[in-house]
């Protein structure tokens, strides 16, 4: 689980989403409060930014930070707010209390948490003087921690050396970063780890050099533990195996930062620590609980000492074993075998918790990650953070996506609802799609009696555990089948669309990705991935934003409406980056792909200006390579050789480092985005030493990947072995246009590897790049002379399809909420499966159209709207 993620998943609403700013009448009274003469004020969805008259920020510099809690925000921003304005000092502050418990909470980002003001000093006098005024004012007030800063005596103030005005730049492995300049002016990361450490060339102020004595003068005295490795963390704390001075043994040791990590209750980490204490005494002796336990606080944080458990979390082993999940061969008796180890563990579980509720405790947070199965394959139950007395009949406070009791389950029918989705997870770990249609338990139930061997009343007993809470003083009902009528049609057709089925089928997708547009909203059109939200490009790139779902659109043959268009081309306007999948080039590709060649043109000329610049990376994604391949299909479009002239300036800027193991490896990101490029530029110049580069950059992206097969078991091994477009499939497919011209044994081996990998028959996303619409398309682009049975692709898509109105929708990355993007959601299903059912969709650019590389060129023309 990617918990960003759930900070976009807006209750009631069905698509990611930026949090609502709120009114204003929401805000604190600072934030509203008129100001002096020459002040500006500006809101965005987080903070409210006052600057002083005629003030302007260095970039970076020595900033204060100030901590606060939900009773006391009102007052410190009133406070350092009269001061700020009486002094001149440009600050920020929260400017709501509903934001600040979004930024404390327990899926809150630890690099900024607890900040709750921001004071941007000029200078190292301007520094003390705001300190030492600011300290009296402040005294004895609480707030979360600043892990990342540097404490100034026992108040809420804190010191950190960062970045004044925000630079992003996207690093090695794809992600975007905020920057600060070091002495020879190289944009570096402004890191905002759990510690305070300023970066190495910058000389400490007198004044924090005092803070710092301070801070090592209290060292932590009489605690026992000593943290010798990190295992996880979390906006409420970390977890790591630490030694018990005392007698040498290892213990498993969690950490509780206090007033943050708020629940949905607002319930900080210490109080769920202690309360996991509780249930852990309470459940001492029993077999499946760690033994001993001990609380205990450390300075600032509390601290919670129990048994560290040799063994793999259930999740873990899930992956690991099931057969249909592409682990070893899928025959019966590989799905046999692990039928009865699922059954074995279920059972074990199941009595498990019987052994928790006869004492009276309500695990409360039951899912495959939180059961541990020691050597033996005996169970244990670890984080009862989220526990209860079952008398006391609770609510779920806080629970793992997918295993969640919906409204109105209580007490051990929390556990009970738990128990039914981890009956389905251990099967079909896709859990996060049940509450999604009263169909998909049947679906799944239904699969996995296809592929599994499970008993007769598996199902059953599955609705059982599944069913609603029974009246009070009632037994619980018997859970009937549910019948026919009662049951809501299919969206999508159990044996996948064919031919004849999808026209009707792709009209219903396409007028729910259409009704789903927002074009009122400056920010995105079309809702998809969280990606949306990051960057100047988000929600209107190729990848995730409007110009992929146009693009898409309009090779389904579906028309683009006329508003639709008029947005993306004003949109255009707040674009920074020039890359393909996430900025200028990408656009201007769509562009012209939609006959808008005039607004293409002006944003190609705009990204021109962009991309000589020496901070764009190599990467298909957002760098060199997929800037090469738009100019030369544009070249190709419209006979331009200055477009190839500039592909080969492009080319020759990162040649040389193509085979360097410099970021993440894959297509997307790594070097077989560049060895795409690079085989096109072969193709288009005839020149060798491209397509030699090419295989270069090929084999050292397989390195990286960790490709390693036996010839003669062809098992294949590493972080490639994902048959999906960002894993083994991308791969392979560049593999597949390089063999073209350069046969190779080992790429041979591969491609067959993983073509034969993209049959498995569960994938945990419907999406291009992660997901099955992208095995769809490779299985189609290397089918060659071996056409590809496609059926089983075109079935599995309908795991992921859910009802929109009338229409079928997918769910983006994670399944927690739908999206309509390319990368991600609908867009790239419909672009999918009207490639390889009509052969008119031409897959993705460059890459994936009907036969081995066939969308090179051909997958830029338009079926739809068309307008200069």
């Amino acid at each position: 689980m990617d918990f960003r993620y759930l900070t976009f998943c807006r209750p009631g609403e069905v698509f990611y989403d930026i949090q609502p700013p709120g009114s204003a009448e929401e805000d604190f009274p600072a934030a509203r409060a008129p100001l002096p003469e020459g002040w500006t004020r500006a809101t965005n969805e987080d903070w409210v930014v006052f600057r002083p008259p005629g003030v302007e920020l260095p970039e970076q510099g020595w900033k204060i930070h100030i901590t606060a809690t939900q009773e006391n925000a009102g007052r410190i921003s009133r406070l350092v707010r009269d001061y700020c304005l009486d002094h001149g000092v440009y600050f920020k502050f929260i400017r709501s209390r509903a934001v600040l418990a979004r930024r404390n909470s327990k899926y809150g980002d630890r690099g900024s948490s607890g900040k709750f003001v921001t004071l941007y000093p000029l200078d190292e006098d301007m520094l003390g003087n705001v300190l030492d005024a600011l300290d009296p004012l402040l005294v004895g007030e609480s707030g979360p921690y600043i892990l990342s800063d540097l404490r100034w005596r026992q108040g809420p103030l804190y010191l950190r050396y960062g970045g004044f005005v925000a630079h992003l730049v996207r690093t090695e492995s794809g992600e975007l970063v905020h920057c600060i300049k070091d002495p020879e002016g190289n944009w570096v990361p402004d890191v905002r780890g759990p510690g305070f450490r300023p970066p190495p060339w910058v000389t400490l102020p007198e004044r924090v050099k005092e803070a710092l004595e301070e801070r090592n003068s209290g060292a932590l005295t009489g605690f026992p533990y000593r943290p010798t490795k990190a295992l996880h963390f979390s906006n409420g704390g970390g977890v790591y195996l630490a030694t018990d001075a005392r007698d040498g043994s290892t213990v498993l040791l969690k950490e509780a930062r206090p007033l943050a990590g708020l629940d949905a209750e607002g319930t900080d980490a210490v109080a769920r620590l202690r309360n996991e204490y509780w249930a852990l005494r309470r459940l001492a002796g029993l077999d499946c609980m760690p033994a001993h336990a001990e609380f205990r606080k450390g300075n600032e944080h509390y601290y919670l000492a129990r048994e560290y458990v040799e063994g793999k979390a259930l999740g873990q082993e899930m992956q690991e074993r099931n057969p249909l999940l592409g682990n070893g061969p899928a025959t019966d008796g590989a799905f046999a075998a692990y039928t009865a180890w699922a059954l074995d563990t279920l059972a074990a579980i199941e009595r498990a918790m019987g052994h928790l509720h006869d004492r009276g405790v309500v695990f409360g947070d039951l899912h495959p990650n939180n059961v541990l199965l020691r050597p033996d394959g005996s169970v244990v139950f670890i984080d009862l953070e989220a526990s209860s007395e079952a008398v006391a009949g609770a609510s779920q406070a806080m629970a793992a996506p997918g295993y969640q009791a919906p409204a109105g389950y209580t007490g051990t029918d929390v556990d009970r609802y738990a128990m039914g989705c981890l009956r389905l997870g251990v099967f079909l770990p896709l859990t996060q799609v049940l509450p999604w249609s009263e169909r998909k338990t049947e679906e799944f139930l239904a699969l996995i009696a296809r592929h599994f061997p499970v008993p007769e009343d598996f199902a059953e007993r599955v609705r059982t555990d599944l069913a609603p809470p029974a009246p009070a003083g009632d037994a619980l009902p018997e859970a009937a089948p549910p019948s026919p009528a009662g049951t809501p049609a299919s969206v999508w057709p159990a044996e996948g669309p064919d031919a004849a089925s999808w026209p009707e089928l792709r009209r219903r997708l396409a007028d729910g990705i259409l009704a789903a547009a927002t074009p009122g909203r400056t920010d995105r059109l079309y809702p998809g991935d969280i990606a949306q939200f990051h960057g100047s490009g988000g929600g209107v790139n190729f990848a995730y934003g409007a110009a992929g779902v146009a693009w898409a659109l309009a090779r389904a043959g579906v028309e683009v409406p006329g508003e639709h268009l008029d947005w993306l081309v004003s949109a255009t306007a707040r674009v920074d980056e020039p890359g393909f999948y996430d900025g200028l080039c990408g656009i201007a590709f769509a562009l012209d792909a939609l006959g808008a060649a005039a607004p293409a043109r002006e944003v190609l000329e705009r990204a021109r200006s962009r991309w000589a610049a020496d901070d764009v990376d190599d990467s298909l994604f957002s760098g060199r390579s997929g800037i090469g391949l738009a100019l030369l299909h544009l070249a190709g479009r419209h006979g331009d050789p200055a477009h190839v002239e500039e592909a080969v300036r492009l080319a020759e800027r990162m040649t040389g480092a193509a085979s360097s193991g410099r970021r993440r490896p894959g297509l997307l990101h790594g070097g077989s985005g560049q060895a795409l490029f690079l085989v096109r530029l072969f193709e288009h110049t005839g020149e060798q030493k491209y397509l030699d580069l090419a295989v270069e950059a090929l084999r050292a992206d397989l390195a990286e990947c960790g490709w390693a097969a036996d010839r003669e078991a062809r098992t294949p091994h590493g972080q490639w072995s994902a048959p999906v477009i960002a894993g083994g499939a991308g791969l392979a497919l560049v593999a597949d246009r390089v063999l073209t011209h350069a046969p190779d044994p080992e790429l041979d081996l591969f491609r067959e590897v993983s073509r034969e990998r993209l049959a498995i028959p569960f994938f945990g996303h419907a999406g291009v790049f992660t997901g099955r619409a992208g095995a769809l398309l490779a299985q189609h682009a290397l089918a060659g002379a071996r056409p590809g049975d496609a059926s089983a692709h075109l079935a599995g898509l309908g795991l992921h399809a859910v009802p929109y109105g009338e229409s079928p929708a997918f769910l983006g990355d994670q399944c927690l909420r739908l999206s309509t993007d390319l990368a991600t959601g609908a867009a790239g299903v419909l672009l999918a499966v009207e490639t390889v059912l009509t052969g008119e969709g031409g897959g993705l650019p460059f890459l994936t159209g009907a036969g081995a590389g066939a969308g090179a060129s051909g997958a830029g023309g338009s079926r739809g709207v068309g307008r200069e």
